[in-house]
């Protein structure tokens, strides 16, 4: 019993500190159709990888991210985004990259 009330503490406790680490402007403009969060496997639109999907597709980086940021493309609405909250998604999303 124990061991099971420590697993729920620690699973309760890692959500919290990558809630903690996730900009406020993922969760409120890109949660609602990209799993934003490294605990996540699916997003909630099937269609939208999730934010470790894009981290670790080979070719990702910070520029790669601000051109998808900023160019129209398929099933992706136009955020208007400011540059600091770009710059958030983006230092985000390239941490959640495996080994980091």
């Amino acid at each position: 019993m124990k061991q099971a009330a420590c697993f729920v503490i620690l699973l309760l406790l890692s959500t919290t500190i990558s809630r903690a680490q996730e900009p406020q402007v993922a969760r409120s403009t890109c949660s609602e159709c990209h799993a934003t969060q490294k605990a996540q496997l699916l997003s909630p639109n099937l269609r939208a990888p999730t934010f470790v999907e894009i981290a670790n597709t080979p070719g990702v980086t910070s520029a790669a991210l601000f051109l998808m940021l900023t160019t129209p493309h398929a099933g992706m609405p136009m955020f208007m985004l400011s540059p600091e909250q770009r710059q958030e998604i983006i230092a985000y999303i390239l941490g959640l990259k495996a080994g980091n």
